[in-house]
Parts: C-alpha cells; sequence; structure tokens
C-alpha cells in the first residue's frame, strides 16, 4: 500500500507568515492525543472492544512504520509488549519531524472517516454518533491549530498548509512581507496583533486591530508623499486623501462600483457596526467567517496601496 501522506506533498518554506510550520508545541501533541481518544476510544471502553480499534491501530502503525521505512514507530514501545495503541501515541509524542507528525494526525483522521463509513459496523456507528464525533473532532483540531498558532488546518479530509491556499500565499504573505519594511512597523504589529487575536477567538479585537493597520498603512504613505493630514485623521478621511492625490485611480469608482465606496464600507464598518461603541449592554457575537474576511480585505487593500504607491 503506498500512501500519498502530508510529508510528500509539501517541502519546508521559509517566509515571512503570521503561522509557524515548524514545531508542533508538546501541549499541541498532548490536545491531539485526546482527540485520538475521542475518534477511537481507549483501552477499558465497551466501543474499543466491539470496533476490535487495537486493530485499527495495528494498521496505523504499520501503514506509517512501512511508509517511513522503519520497523517501529517508538524504539521503546514495541507493539508486541505495549500494544499498538501505545506504539501509535508515543510514536506521534516523540516524532521530531514536524511533516512526519502531521502524517499521524492525518492519517488517524482518515481512518475515523473510514469507520464512520463502513457498513461493517453500521448499528454501532450509529448508536455512538460517530459523525458528530468527527465533525466535533474536527473542529476542536482546527481550532488547536489556531490557538497555538500553527499554519495548518484540516480541510476536505486532508491537512494543508494555510501559506498553500491561494488566498493566504496570494494576497495575505506579500502584505505581511510589503509590512516588514521598517517603515510599516506600526501596521505591521498591528496587522500581527489582528491575527493574533483572530487565532485566540477574539473577534471584535481583530476587527479593531485591522482597521489599525489599514489606517496606519494609508497614514504612513500620506506622510512619506508630504500629504497633509492629522494624526487623529480617519479612515475615511485618509481614503480621501488617497482618491484626491490619485493614488487610488478615480476612474476605479464607476468600472468596479466604485473603490472608494468599497475601502469605506470595508474595514471601516466592520469595525463600527460591529465591535464599535453603542452595541448594548451585550457585545453582539462576531461570525468567525466575518473575521476572517475581514483580515482577507485588510491585507488585500494594504498590499494595494502600497504597490500603487510604489508606482507613483
Amino acid at each position: 500500500m503506498i500512501l500519498e501522506l502530508f510529508s510528500k506533498r509539501n517541502k519546508p518554506q521559509k517566509d515571512t507568515d503570521v503561522y509557524s510550520y515548524n514545531n508542533l508545541p508538546n501541549q499541541f501533541r498532548i490536545q491531539v492525543t485526546y482527540i485520538f481518544k475521542d475518534l477511537f476510544g481507549e483501552k477499558g471502553d465497551k466501543l474499543y472492544k466491539i470496533m476490535h480499534i487495537e486493530n485499527i491501530y495495528k494498521d496505523l502503525v504499520e501503514w506509517l512504520a512501512r511508509d517511513f521505512g522503519v520497523y517501529y514507530l517508538h524504539q521503546s514501545y514495541q507493539h508486541d509488549i505495549y500494544g499498538y495503541h501505545s506504539e501509535f501515541v508515543n510514536g506521534f509524542l516523540s516524532e521530531k519531524d514536524v511533516d512526519k507528525a502531521i502524517d499521524y494526525i492525518e492519517l488517524a483522521f482518515r481512518v475515523a472517516n473510514n469507520i464512520a463509513k463502513s457498513e461493517k459496523f453500521e448499528d454501532v456507528i450509529q448508536h455512538y454518533s460517530f459523525d458528530i464525533t468527527n465533525k466535533n473532532a474536527i473542529e476542536e483540531l482546527n481550532y488547536r491549530f489556531d490557538e497555538h498558532g500553527l499554519g495548518y488546518q484540516f480541510v476536505e479530509g486532508q491537512i494543508i498548509r494555510r501559506d498553500n491556499t491561494f488566498t493566504h500565499s496570494e494576497i495575505v504573505k506579500p502584505s505581511l512581507e510589503i509590512l516588514s519594511r521598517k517603515r510599516f512597523k506600526g501596521a505591521n504589529s498591528e496587522f500581527h496583533k489582528a491575527h493574533e487575536h483572530y487565532r485566540n477567538g477574539k473577534y471584535h479585537e481583530a476587527l479593531n486591530e485591522c482597521l489599525k493597520a489599514f489606517e496606519s498603512t494609508m497614514r504612513i504613505i500620506c506622510d512619506k508623499q508630504g500629504w497633509n493630514v492629522k494624526s487623529t485623521a480617519t479612515a475615511s478621511t485618509l481614503i480621501k486623501v488617497c482618491f484626491e492625490k490619485n493614488l487610488i485611480p478615480l476612474f476605479w469608482e464607476s468600472k468596479f462600483t466604485s473603490l472608494k465606496t468599497l475601502l469605506e464600507s470595508g474595514v471601516p464598518t466592520a469595525r463600527n457596526k460591529l465591535s464599535g461603541h453603542g452595541s448594548g449592554a451585550e457585545e453582539k457575537e462576531i461570525p468567525r467567517y466575518i473575521v476572517e474576511y475581514a483580515i482577507n480585505m485588510t491585507a488585500s487593500t494594504i498590499l494595494f496601496l502600497v504597490e500603487a504607491e510604489d508606482s507613483l
């Protein structure tokens, strides 16, 4: 059996990024072992015996060992003594190669998904709600990736690197590279804070930092170009100056349903409506997808503004 695993689809990359790819913290690994328990149960559980889960771990161990070119995944846990479950878990905890450690996770989820679709244990699967368990496990895994600032997500049956997605590689990362220039130090810090808040589920704070980064970028451009703006100028004022100084071509207003409207109703409005003042005694809950969209929109706007300035 030839496995097309994560480590074979990805090669190490060294770029400016808000996510880490080169280290899986021990806390994250331990959290993942709890997810393994959720997926397959543990020794002593009724489900573990009914489903012959040890045989499933046997398959996981043998597939990985064969693909890695080793006899044991963990030298101190020979499966004939300690069992395949222990060898799999301890192999994952001790694996130094990050890509191979990701292989453990991806393969376990693949197998769990296959079990959920198996006709062999159909009655048992329905009784134990495997579909719901797998869905919850995927949600927790992706949450743990974000929680630790790791640039991975489980999507459509496989783990992907965020920097391999079009939006991230073509918009977010180029924006980060631009903001790494010395004069954009403040905007860079704010944009990184937006990502940090996003990963930690602080969505109101993430939107606020997006607006700050957006405003800071325009203010820095205005200052360098000698365009007179107050240090307290708001996004609307800064956008107006950028149009007046032809940083943003006026003809785009009609051709693309007004770039000016897009900028004014994008990041600033998202912040004002969802995370600003006047929200009442209880803050409105902001959906995760809106914040992700706002971050990507901020990144693409910053990228456009700086490249437009470079062409002046």
